[in-house]
């Protein structure tokens, strides 16, 4: 585990991340996701507002969490329960173990998983948006906002595959952030308005 600690504090110091503004968030946003569901500039709001709380617009965030679990009845993930209900000490059928929480490192700033949308050398993926995640740590945010675009399209999409679809659902319920819920566009982008 100090390995991975190791490495991962050398990633963040060698990375080209940049610091960018909410008001630069939000245009390089309204440029470059398209989301068609009413109400799109408040949820364009609220993405904003869950990175300023999970990565404060770095670009070179990287953190470790305990795999979170499957959200019920989308009201974001359950919390000191292990999976399905199991007990966490039975350890007597694979469908137990397979359930144990891993975990997941997430980077840049969407905080996205590496057990979903990108392909790290410490985990199997998902690998949703077709990258390593090196490239959610750099300076270039368009292929962090087009992972984020395949992330949407996937939650709109049918998922045949359940544990695809449950990381998927996971990784979702790691955005929607109690304190930005119920951000209104119009108040939290107040001072991103031209005069």
């Amino acid at each position: 585990m100090l390995a991975v600690v190791v490495v991962l504090f050398l990633a963040v110091g060698v990375s080209d991340g940049v610091i960018l503004s909410k008001c630069e968030l939000k245009q390089q946003l309204e440029r470059g996701l398209a989301l068609q569901i009413p109400n799109s500039a408040d949820v364009l709001a609220q993405i904003v507002c869950h990175v300023q709380l999970t990565s404060g617009f770095n670009t070179s965030t990287i953190k470790m969490i305990a795999e979170p679990e499957e959200p019920r009845g989308g009201r974001g993930p359950r919390r000191g329960r292990s999976p399905r209900g199991k007990n966490k000490d039975d350890s007597s059928s694979n469908e137990s173990n397979e359930n144990k929480s891993e975990v997941w490192t997430l980077y840049g700033l969407f905080q996205l998983s590496d057990h979903v949308v990108c392909n790290s050398t410490q985990s199997r993926a998902l690998n949703l948006c077709r990258m390593t995640c090196d490239k959610l740590i750099d300076d270039n945010t368009s292929d962090d906002i087009a992972c984020v675009q395949a992330l949407v399209n996937a939650v709109t999409a049918p998922i045949p595959d359940r544990k695809a679809a449950r990381h998927i659902h996971e990784m979702i319920s790691l955005i929607h952030q109690p304190e930005c819920m119920a951000m209104k566009a119009s108040s939290y982008f107040a001072d991103c308005q031209t005069p």
